[in-house]
């Protein structure tokens, strides 16, 4: 179980030895994606991996994108059986970035090495012929460096989920998004109209896909 910031540290460096010699790297150890590792066309349906046995979700599994927008005691038991869990993740359309925590409070080097974690999560699975989309999170501005190495153009993902609705939020995460470009943007979570508004200025494609609660919800009702 990962409990502390070594039992992370172990995980990227078993990461790297699986990923050594199959996958390239920046010279800071960031892995470099190609557009071809990234889904291109809109899935059915976006649901967490905790949740897609559900009946809720009738969606051939083929058309599903799996994404982890969970709590991080849910996110670490998937960095431990990422190998283990292969099987499962082929049934799919193809699964998005993890989505451990990140705060601006963090010390940066914890930051990096979260995000880090995060893709080489991500790599793993290409290396598995998995494809994957990109997720969006990042805590702060200095972050953002962190995706230089990501192509331009691909499909990405951003949770909404406790996201409060504001002109300012929405003109920094829009500002998050300008940095990855992204040709399709899926938004897990609740809609934001301000958010909407300026992707619609900037012409970035992107569709919103119910969270699972909500849908869970509506269905009681």
């Amino acid at each position: 179980m990962i409990t502390t910031l070594q039992d992370l540290l172990v995980i990227v460096n078993r990461y790297y030895e699986i990923l050594n010699g199959h996958f390239n790297f920046d010279s800071n150890g960031w892995p470099l994606f190609k557009n071809n590792d990234f889904l291109t066309e809109w899935p059915q349906d976006v649901i967490t991996y905790d949740n897609r046995n559900s009946s809720i979700i009738t969606s051939p599994k083929k058309e599903v994108v799996l994404c982890f927008f969970a709590g991080d005691k849910q996110n670490y038991r998937r960095f431990e059986g990422l190998e283990r869990d292969m099987k499962t993740y082929h049934l799919y359309k193809a699964v998005a970035i993890p989505d451990i925590t990140l705060t601006q409070d963090m010390d940066i080097e914890l930051q990096n090495l979260i995000m880090l974690a995060n893709q080489l999560f991500a790599a793993v699975l290409v290396y598995h012929d998995i494809k994957i989309v990109f997720n969006t999170r990042s805590p702060s501005s200095a972050t953002n460096n962190n995706f230089i190495q990501v192509p331009r153009n691909i499909m990405c993902i951003s949770g909404f989920l406790g996201c409060k609705n504001s002109s300012v939020l929405a003109t920094r995460y829009v500002n998050k998004i300008l940095t990855l470009m992204p040709n399709k943007l899926i938004i897990y979570g609740k809609h934001d109209p301000y958010v909407d508004a300026q992707l619609d200025t900037l012409g970035i494609s992107y569709r919103y896909y119910d969270d699972f609660h909500s849908r869970s919800k509506r269905r009681e009702k």
